[in-house]
């Protein structure tokens, strides 16, 4: 049987830059660019060790015919130490509020959730003690 050794989150956009500029705002580093020069194809941020790959819907449809929806529904899943903070810089950042920091009716959870510049939605998460 197969081993994994990584895990990777593909997200469609139509401007991979601004995309990329977003999650960067929120700290995650870039970790992968293709090409190194000029218009990107493809950049890669990593969160807690997972890769979230920003990819040209246009360079999908183009060079290997898969056709694309650019924030289609998809979420990536953040979990943090401060949805309230996270919330208010990704707003900052180019992102649109789509559910305000709020507790879950157990206690247990604070969360919210953005969308980015291309309509993936993000949520932030932070279990409570």
């Amino acid at each position: 049987m197969a081993e994994f050794r990584a895990v990777q989150v593909n997200l469609w956009c139509e401007d991979v830059e601004r995309c990329a500029a977003f999650f960067r705002a929120l700290g995650l580093p870039e970790r992968f660019r293709f090409p190194a020069e000029g218009s990107p194809h493809q950049v890669e941020v990593e969160a807690a060790g997972a890769r979230i790959g920003l990819s040209s819907a246009r360079v999908g449809e183009e060079l290997f015919g898969i056709a694309t929806i650019p924030g289609a529904q998809s979420e990536v899943v953040l979990w943090c130490d401060d949805v309230d903070g996270l919330h208010s810089d990704a707003v900052a950042a180019g992102g649109t509020a789509l559910v305000a920091p709020a507790d879950s009716p157990d206690g247990r959870l604070r969360f919210a959730w953005v969308l980015d510049p291309e309509g993936h939605r993000v949520k932030f998460v932070d279990e409570r003690p």
